[in-house]
Parts: C-alpha cells; structure tokens; sequence
C-alpha cells in the first residue's frame, strides 16, 4: 500500500520557501529536510527506475539545500521546483536522460557476491551472532495480524580492526536466503576505494548501488571503512562530499518506505571509529553492535579454525595457544597461524627452491612434509606478531557503546 506524499511534499517545500524568503534559516533547513526525507519516500514508490532517480535527485537536492543553510551558507535562490516537484502523476513523469551509465553499473556488478561464508566459519562471537540472528528474524518472519513491528534494515558494525566485522556480514547475507536454499546477493564496498578511484561519480554509485540492491532483493549492502564517506562534516568539505553523503542519507531514508514487503535490502556500515560518524548518518542506523576482540573461548575456536581444521598436528593445548594470544584480534590470530606454519614448512622442506630450479615436473612430483607444531614454533611467531588494539582503546569502544544506548 503506497503511502500518499505528494500534498504534504508540497506542503513542506511551500514552507521552506517561506521560511527561506523570512530569513529563518532553521527553520528552513528542517523544511527542506523534510521535503527530502518525503521525496525519498516517494522515490521507493515509483513505477520503474527512471522515475525513482529523477526523484532521488530531487531528494538530494533538498537535502543539500539544508546542510548549506544549517552551516551558514544561505541560499538566497529557492528552487524553482514547485510543480515539478511533486507532479500531479508518477505515470507523467519524463525520463531522465543521463541515467547511471554502463561504466557506473559495471562497477556495482564487481561490487557483487554470492558469500559461501556460514557461521560457523566465524571462531566464538556467540552473543553477537544471535543477535544478528535476532534482528534479521525479527524483520523477516511473519508479523501478527494488524501489529506492525519496526524492521531491521539499518545495522552499524563496528569495533577494533580485524575482529571480523566483514566476515560477519559475509555470513548475514548468506543467512538471507531464499526457500530454495539461495542467498542473498552481497555488495561488499570499500567505501575508501570507491571514493578515491570514482571520486566525481561516487554519488551515482551509490544510487545505482542501492537500485541494484532492490533489483536483486533479497541483498545485503555491505559499506567498509564507513567513516571515509560518513565522517563528521565541516565548512571546508567539498561539494562533492556534500552530494555524496547526501545520496547516502536519501538512500537511507528510502529503505524505509513503507508497503514494499517484496523488496528486502539490508545495510550494514562497519568501522573502527563510530566517534568519528556524522551524527546525521549515524542516526539512520537502528541496531549498533560493537564487535569486541575475541575473548579466551573465542580464540581458541578461531586457533582451531587456522590450524586444526586445516590438518596441522599441535603439540600445545589450544587453551595455552589461547593464552598465548591475549589481545589478538581474528585478523592478528590468522597472520600468526600462517607465520607459524609456514616457518614449520620452510624449515623441513629446505629443498624446494633447488626443485624449482630443476623445472615444473620435478616441483609436482614434490611432496611437502609436515611435522607437528611446537612451543617453540608458537613463541617465536609471538616475538614478530604483537596486538595492534591496547585495552585504553579496547575501553574507548566500550564508553562509546554506553553513550550510543543512552542517547
């Protein structure tokens, strides 16, 4: 069921421009918020793409309009948008002509994935596996009749680096999947990536990203390194960045319309600085899940996973291997498994480079020997491979998590 926008759209911008030929700039800038987060709605329920993008950029402008009025540029010309913005049919409106190119939707094709990574590929993290579970269980198992329960669209990962946190939404998605057993298409974007290589196209990537996503419904989003495109804003910031975080929080806004129970998109933003995140931004996201590093239990699952699980005989108990890596993150815990058995190799197979010499032929006929691991294997990788997070900045994740759930 579509939710009628277009009166109070109108009603919102007749305001703004009230409010803006008055000087009020506050007060104009909500208005002009408003008549985004409106147009954004409506956006959701237009009838084919072209539509939906000419609405988005409507929507972008409006709230581009409010973030230069909140930060004291007045815009002394509203815009003359009046039936245009909010036309008397969806089915009248024209085409946009310079739509997402084919270079922007290829670039979202590579950004795409079916993830093969379960949950039980993720050493421990219980606790928040369950609650991942929990949220996405909540939103997609049927409602009682005539309650209407928030959905879960909107989740913040965030914590120290290497914990896991893309690993974790690898497995979100896989967990979304379809009766016949298909998951979720996974987007995996490295935000500082996507910025620094299509920098002057970075917010047509983001709409045809999220188009994408409702196309391939059901879909998760994955944003990495999110502070890159969602950190804190200032005078200086560019345009561009301006526009970009616009589309963001458009694109946001637009994952909550209302009546599209065939379309599923999941976003989930991760960083390693949450204090960093532009309140506005931040505001969007509904469920905030700190990933800690891995506490005793959890190391040794993830010990088991790199060393155990791949065949490599141990002669010390995975509770002294625990012990060992106090402070590790996943990510320090992997690079010190492959320092360890790769020592192990390279000292029992001292012929190796000699076989190469000798040709292909002779390499493949080579069988690699092994022997178990010992204390001394594990303690010498320890001396090259330290913890990066200290318990000060572990603690600072922790004031963090108590202020985001009280505010």
């Amino acid at each position: 069921m579509e939710v009628d926008v277009q009166a109070p759209l109108k009603q919102a911008l007749a305001k703004a421009k009230s409010f803006a030929e008055a000087k009020d700039w506050a007060k104009a800038a909500s208005a002009y918020e408003k008549a985004a987060t409106l147009m954004s709605t409506w956006a959701e329920q237009a009838h084919g793409r072209e539509a939906e993008e000419r609405r988005k950029k409507m929507a972008i402008e409006y709230r581009a309009i409010a973030q230069r009025l909140r930060s004291g540029e007045v815009y002394s010309e509203t815009p003359a948008r009046g039936s245009e913005a909010a036309p008397s049919s969806p089915d009248k409106e024209p085409a946009v002509k310079n739509g997402a190119g084919g270079e922007i939707k290829s670039i979202v094709s590579n950004l795409s994935h079916a993830s093969k990574i379960t949950w039980e590929d993720i050493g421990g993290l219980d606790e928040t596996k369950n609650e991942i579970k929990f949220a996405l269980g909540m939103t997609l198992a049927q409602h009682p009749v005539g309650v209407k329960i928030a959905a879960w669209t909107k989740i913040l990962f965030y914590g120290p680096p290497g914990t896991g946190k893309t690993l974790l939404a690898a497995a979100t998605s896989n967990a979304v999947r379809s009766t016949e057993g298909v998951p979720s298409v996974f987007y995996n974007v490295k935000v500082s990536s996507i910025l620094s290589k299509y920098f002057g196209e970075s917010s047509k990537i983001v709409s045809e990203l999220y188009g994408t996503a409702r196309d391939t419904s059901p879909s998760v989003v994955f944003l990495d390194e999110f502070e890159s495109l969602a950190g804190q804003r200032d005078a200086s910031d560019s345009g561009a960045e301006r526009r970009i975080l616009s589309t963001l929080l458009s694109e946001l806004d637009g994952m909550d319309s209302k009546g599209r129970n065939d379309i599923y998109v999941l976003t989930i933003a991760a960083t390693n600085r949450p204090w960093d995140l532009d309140s506005a931004v931040l505001s969007r996201f509904e469920k905030k899940i700190l990933i800690p590093l891995p506490d005793d239990k959890t190391r040794e699952r993830i010990l088991q996973i790199h060393l155990g699980k791949k065949g490599f005989p141990v002669e010390m108990t995975y509770p002294d291997l625990a012990h060992l890596t106090v402070g590790y993150s996943g990510r320090e815990i992997e690079r010190f498994c492959k320092e360890v058995t790769t020592g192990m190799v390279e000292e029992v197979n001292r012929e190796i480079p000699s076989m190469v010499d000798q040709g292909l032929d002779t390499v493949k006929k080579y069988r690699i020997k092994v022997r178990p691991l010992t204390r001394g294997d594990f303690e010498a990788a320890a001396k090259l491979i330290h913890p990066q997070t200290t318990k000060e900045e572990m603690q600072k994740y922790y004031n963090w998590k108590e202020s985001a759930e009280e505010g």
